[in-house]
This record gives structure tokens, sequence and C-alpha cells, in this order.
């Protein structure tokens, strides 16, 4: 190769390596939503009905509470305590012959349907 011909190689060369990469890039802007706009000015715009002083007449029925009677208390307990206490208590052996006697029907009952 020729000293000029290397030499415009060289300046063709640096040339293109100053020169930086440019890459464009477009993007659109924000769409509108027409119908988000149209409904945000909608609701702007509402203004609700007044309503005439008044109106609830009719359609409102007033509060009336029923008065209650007061509970009935005896204010003598002490018959009934007394009655309480006299009371007689079965003993523990009828309420334990009792108990298994349920406990041995229940335990027929069982052995007839397992069969």
């Amino acid at each position: 190769m020729s000293l000029l011909a290397s030499r415009y190689l060289r300046r063709t060369f640096g040339l293109s390596r100053s020169t930086p990469i440019v890459r464009n890039f477009t993007a659109s802007g924000p769409v509108k939503d027409i119908i988000q706009d149209l409904y945000v000015k909608g609701i702007k715009a509402y203004q609700p009905p007044s309503a005439a002083a008044g109106s609830e007449v009719g359609q409102v029925k007033k509060l009336s509470l029923s008065t209650s009677e007061p509970p009935k208390i005896d204010a003598d307990v002490s018959s009934e305590l007394t009655a309480y206490e006299t009371e007689e208590i079965p003993p523990p052996e009828k309420i334990l012959a009792a108990q298994s006697l349920e406990k041995q029907i229940f335990t027929e009952k069982e052995n007839v349907h397992a069969h």
C-alpha cells in the first residue's frame, strides 16, 4: 500500500470514529381518552336536585317509644330459699344405678345393630 492510501484510510477511519452514532427515538405523546374526559366533565357539572323544605313529611314516621312495664321482682325470696333447702336430693347410689342402667340399654342396642 502506498503512503497516500494509508493516510486516506487513516483519515476516513478517524472521521468515522469521531462522529457519534445517533439514533432517533420518537414516541407519540399520551393519547387522550375522550370518553374519560366526557365522564369527568359530566361529574363536575352534576348538581344534585335541591329538596324543598318539608318534603320529608309523609315519608318518615314519627318515632314513638312504647312504655313497658318494669319487671316484677319478688321482694320476699326467703320462702323460695327455704323450699329449695328442704328439697330432698336422691342419694348418689340411685343416680349411679340409673346411669348404669342407661349404659346397659345403650350397649345392648349397639350390640344388636353391630351384627
